[in-house]
Parts: structure tokens; sequence; C-alpha cells
């Protein structure tokens, strides 16, 4: 039987190029990799989202919020894992939000997944925490003040994982951000997350 596994994220799991702006293409993002990695016992579902956030509407964007964007995935499919990939744009300097605050947005994401399931067929949670922003180059205006609240989100989310019986992994731990954009990954960044991932879920 086929295992359905949704990554859910930002513009991260999108695959995003830092040097070009463009996505990147199947051989090199981690979702499409993953997919490849784990083979045909296995539907890898990939929705990322440029500009996602866990609690704010970003200005311009329409219905980016984790919260709202979330469920018709759960209602179309019949998942088992659901990787969530979220956070970093929430650090963005104009929504003035600390660790605790963007891990309460986690939490609530989490807990309306539990609610949207029956208590038998809940699907496996695996949370990535976002590898650790830096402010340089053409973002470090938007995400002034954000690199010091690094280690307290990942360490707050670590604690949302565990209060809520879901797996988590600190893409800190495997990769660092580009230094061109202070936020997203090279290609060897994508390679190293695919493998990390693929390790996970597979035993799940």
């Amino acid at each position: 039987m086929i295992k359905n596994i949704l990554c859910f994220g930002d513009s991260n799991t999108w695959g995003l190029d830092p040097s070009t702006g463009k996505r990147f293409d199947e051989n090199t993002r981690w979702t499409a990799r993953l997919a490849k990695k784990l083979g045909p016992d296995f539907n890898v579902i990939e929705a990322g989202q440029p500009n996602r956030t866990l609690i704010n509407l970003p200005p311009f964007d329409g219905v980016l919020c984790g919260v709202r964007y979330l469920k018709p995935y759960l209602e179309q499919y019949s998942l088992d894992v659901i990787i969530i990939a979220l956070g970093t744009n929430d650090l963005k300097k104009r929504f003035n939000l600390t660790p605790k605050q963007i891990s309460q947005g986690l939490d609530c994401l989490i807990r309306k997944v539990t609610c949207f399931y029956d208590i038998n067929k809940q699907p496996k949670i695996l949370i990535l925490s976002p590898a650790y922003i830096k402010t340089v180059g053409p973002y470090k205006h938007i995400y002034q003040g954000a690199e010091c609240k690094n280690e307290a989100m990942s360490e707050q989310f670590k604690n949302v994982a565990f209060d809520n019986d879901a797996l988590f992994f600190d893409l800190q731990s495997v990769v660092n951000v580009s230094p061109l954009d202070g936020i997203h990954m090279s290609t060897d960044g994508h390679y190293k997350i695919a493998d990390a991932v693929f390790k996970i879920t597979r035993a799940c």
C-alpha cells in the first residue's frame, strides 16, 4: 500500500534557489529528491509556498497562513506522514513575534491536524525546525533582529513536538543557510535535507 507524505512548508520546501530566485528542479529540491529516494511505495506531496507563515497573513500575498491552507490537503489525501517545515517567515521584523509566540502557532497547527482525524487514524507528524537565518544580503533589513531568536525558536519547536508526540529534526544540525541571502538553502543543503528526512520517513 502506497504511503502518502505531505511536505508542508515555505520557500525552502518549495525549493527556491538563492542564486537565481527561481525554483530548483526535480533533481535538486529536497522534496523531489525525497520522492526519488523513497521510491514507488511512497507518494510525496510537495506543498511548499514562498512566504507561508504559522501565524500572520503576509500583506498582499493571499491566504498563506499555514493554519488556513493545510486543511484542503487533509481533505484531499489520506496522509500517513505530515512534514511541517515553517517558522522562518514568522521571524520577519514587521511581525515582531517572539520564539514562544511562533511556537504557539506551530502548536495550534498541530492540534488542528489532530482534531481533524479520528483518534485511531492519526498521521505521524514530523517537525523540521528551520536552519538558522542570517541577516545578510537582500533580506537583511526584513529579518533585522531575528538572528538572536534562532536557537530559542528551535528549542521551543522541540518542546512543541514533544508535547504533541510528534517527531522533531533540527535542520541546523545538517545544513547552513546560503550566504547569498541568509534564509534559503544551496543545492548541497537540499541534498542533505533529503538524506536526513529520508532516514526518518522510511522508518515511519
